[in-house]
């Protein structure tokens, strides 16, 4: 089969391959696993930096990047679920954060091997294309709104509205009943706005934390919580001018580079009132895909509540410009890459 590996470390220009020769997956007829025919993998925005970080280690098979697809179920255990063992169903599936950190068995493959359990049967109305990027979107935005426990009459700010997780937010932020204070960059104003926010401010013209700070100084309300999908710390260094002290900042973002965030999570996180820390909670995570959270997701997506923007479809041999695309932080929504057919 087809699928790109990484032979060894170093940025996706450099480190990628794209293989013809490895074996195809097999799956145990008395096992719970599935092989399913990928038709469309969603690429990360972490991704190039985990092609940096992590190790290329002697006598493991090659690693396979990225996290989450939609395919097509060609083989299946005895003891996997009857609706998905019929050969030919649409699936969504996302792998294993350990298998794919320490094993790299990812998703940029033409099949991949999966435990039922990683796996959501695809309703007719949701196409391939969208369904490939909802795991690591949905299951992010719908953990900062639990987590930020977003309710009828909040106000909450999403920075970085137009991106994948931020516009998932935007819409299940106003489901909830909460007034949605979006930021992007102004040539995506319509887009968010479409999505259903309220007010909208371009960080490109505006300095935001100035901006938010004049915002509260006129009567508004102050934020109930702050959802950062791309990492600004500026937002937090500022939160007491406009959030209230009960609030709270989520940040999931690295859009300021990978050991700027780690470093600002520890000061954020850690650093006490008395010592210069802001006094405001700062709340970080990581957000495994879960089967719960997809079919969550899908089911508002098939009540026309809530849609997943796609930025652009790559072919297979094009994942390198796809990852430079990524690089420029402006792709709205999922950037995907065709594997193979519907």
């Amino acid at each position: 089969m087809r699928a790109w590996i990484r032979p060894s470390r170093g940025p996706a220009a450099t480190s990628l391959k794209l293989s013809t020769t490895l074996p195809t997956p097999t799956v145990k007829p008395d096992s719970a696993d599935l092989l399913i025919r990928v038709s469309y993998t969603a690429l990360q925005f972490s991704s190039e930096s985990m092609l940096q970080i992590l190790p290329a280690l002697p006598g493991l098979p090659p690693r396979i990047p990225e996290l989450e697809f939609s395919g097509v179920v060609v083989a299946a255990g005895s003891r996997a679920p009857p609706e998905l063992r019929e050969l030919g169903v649409r699936v969504v599936a996302f792998q294993s954060i350990p298998d794919l950190a320490l094993w790299g068995k990812g998703a940029l493959a033409e099949y991949v091997k999966l435990r039922a359990n990683q796996v959501v049967r695809l309703p007719d109305s949701v196409d391939m294309t969208t369904a490939s990027g909802i795991n690591g979107c949905g299951s992010t935005a719908l953990k900062m709104m639990r987590t930020a426990a977003v309710g009828q009459g909040d106000t909450v700010l999403v920075n970085g509205a137009s991106s994948s997780v931020g516009s998932v937010l935007v819409q299940i932020c106003k489901l909830k009943g909460a007034t949605v204070v979006a930021v992007a960059s102004g040539r995506n104003e319509q887009l968010v706005r479409g999505l259903g926010a309220d007010e909208f401010i371009d960080y490109t013209s505006k300095n935001v934390p100035g901006c938010l700070k004049e915002r509260s100084s006129k009567g508004h309300k102050q934020f109930d919580a702050i959802l950062d999908c791309t990492g600004t710390q500026a937002l937090y260094t500022n939160s007491p001018g406009y959030l209230k002290p009960s609030g709270l900042v989520i940040n999931v973002g690295s859009f300021e580079g990978l050991w700027a965030t780690v470093s600002n999570w520890f000061i954020n996180a850690w650093c006490p009132t008395w010592l210069g820390g802001v006094p405001r909670r700062y709340v970080m995570f990581s957000t495994p895909p879960s089967t719960d959270a997809v079919t969550y997701i899908l089911r508002l997506m098939e009540e026309g509540k809530v849609r997943v923007l796609v930025d652009s479809v790559w072919e297979m041999e094009d994942l390198i410009k796809a990852y430079a695309h990524i690089g420029t932080k402006r792709a709205k929504g999922k950037v995907v890459i065709k594997v193979g057919k519907d």
